[in-house]
């Protein structure tokens, strides 16, 4: 369903395109679809290599609809150029800036209490709980000491949201477009 809507509010955009420039259908474009796809995108994680290419399509579809590429064509440097993040890494962005938030005091006590530091004398990595199904490795309590593990140290320990947003985004950035 949410592939469909898309699809058809892509549609119906790019008919109206003749009123907007590029930023204008940027903006519109992030308002009315990016928004669509990046709900609950958390609950995403794990999700099979195909429904994760059925996002994307969405994803290459808006931006194509932005810089005024047709169906057919290339996609290129687009998404890049636009400074966004494929699908599967807003995936990741969601998780790990929840588990932020949370080991930070901006997110709820429930959420924090999910998470123990995998040694006590010092606070960078979190312990992974064990799980025994494929379920549980997309579980929150599982994705998120899993993700955050990964990280530099230099991100896990950003002073404020903002920067931990804008530093996270650059390394995840990096990594999906293989920046140096």
């Amino acid at each position: 369903a949410l592939k469909k809507d898309c699809f058809r509010l892509i549609r119906n955009i790019i008919k109206k395109r003749f009123i907007f420039d590029t930023d204008q259908m940027k903006l519109v474009v992030n308002s009315i679809v990016a928004c669509r796809v990046d709900y609950c995108n958390a609950l995403y994680f794990g999700i099979s290599d195909y429904l994760v290419n059925q996002l994307q399509l969405i994803q290459n579809a808006a931006a194509k609809a932005i810089v005024g590429l047709y169906k057919h064509d290339h996609l290129g440097e687009t998404l890049k150029e636009l400074h966004w993040l494929p699908i599967k890494y807003r995936i990741e962005f969601k998780i790990l800036l929840i588990v932020y938030k949370s080991l930070n005091g901006s997110g709820p006590e429930y959420l924090k209490s999910m998470f123990t530091y995998a040694n006590f004398n010092h606070s960078i990595y979190l312990h992974e709980p064990r799980v025994l199904t494929h379920f549980g490795e997309r579980s929150f309590a599982k994705s998120g000491p899993k993700l955050w593990n990964c990280l530099p140290l230099e991100l896990k320990s950003c002073s404020s949201v903002e920067i931990f947003k804008s530093a996270l985004k650059t390394h995840l950035f990096k990594q999906a477009f293989n920046i140096i």
